[in-house]
């Protein structure tokens, strides 16, 4: 398997990212309202977030994996279904 980037496309992250298919509550609105989701992968600085519901999902909110502890997040950016989130 080629893992080699292709030209100009540089890596910005920080951290290295690691896969996962981990199910995750949304928590928002001052934990008055959460959705569901998927945490596709994530490193120490930040995740990469599947919605079940992409309108729904605010710009900042609270992840809690469910196995995890809760981490407060920031959107940076969105693509279809999912969502890009720095952690707080």
């Amino acid at each position: 398997m080629n893992t080699a980037r292709p030209q100009g496309l540089a890596e910005r992250r920080i951290a290295p990212r690691q896969r996962s298919l981990l199910g995750a509550q949304i928590i928002f609105n001052r934990a008055r309202c959460a959705i569901g989701g998927q945490i596709l992968n994530f490193s120490e600085t930040g995740a990469l977030v599947r919605p079940a519901d992409v309108l729904q999902c605010p710009e900042q909110f609270t992840l809690k994996p469910r196995f995890e502890a809760p981490r407060d997040c920031v959107v940076m950016w969105r693509k279809g279904g999912s969502v890009g989130v720095r952690y707080l």
